[in-house]
């Protein structure tokens, strides 16, 4: 078995806000989707948004709601941190910590609609690769 992670799926309370969110911040639908779930290709990896009460019945889990893990995008600077978490409250999102230093990079938090928690970080050792890929160094130091 190949460690990989596929698709990430959020459930979502009001698919037409979401997709609202998510293409005002950039993302590009796919060409097909259902009225409960639809697809943003990101690049190795999908992005599923699905129906809360649609994937409480899938699951089994009732009641369920965002947290506990966070989405995170790695900016090549401070000023795309800044950048990104503007185009979040323009598309209807909230910021829920403001950028600030931390020992290992420029972070700041942000939700999307339905309260799921993104990162938005410049770690100037994890800067994503010409294509956009986030490859883990040998070391973390300088």
């Amino acid at each position: 078995m190949t460690n990989r992670i596929h698709l990430i799926t959020l459930g979502v309370r009001d698919m037409e806000r979401s997709r609202a969110f998510y293409e005002a911040m950039g993302w590009e639908r796919a060409p097909y989707d259902l009225d409960e779930v639809t697809f943003y290709q990101a690049g190795d990896q999908v992005l599923g948004l699905y129906l809360q009460d649609m994937l409480d019945h899938d699951t089994g889990l009732s009641g369920a709601k965002p947290g506990g893990i966070t989405l995170a995008v790695n900016q090549t600077s401070r000023e795309e941190v800044e950048a990104m978490l503007d185009k979040v409250v323009q598309a209807g999102g909230s910021v829920l910590a403001p950028p600030k230093d931390m020992p290992w990079g420029y972070v700041a938090y942000a939700a999307d609609p339905d309260g799921h928690p993104w990162e938005f970080s410049h770690v100037p050792t994890l800067v994503p690769d010409e294509n956009g890929a986030l490859i883990l160094p040998d070391t973390l130091g300088p």
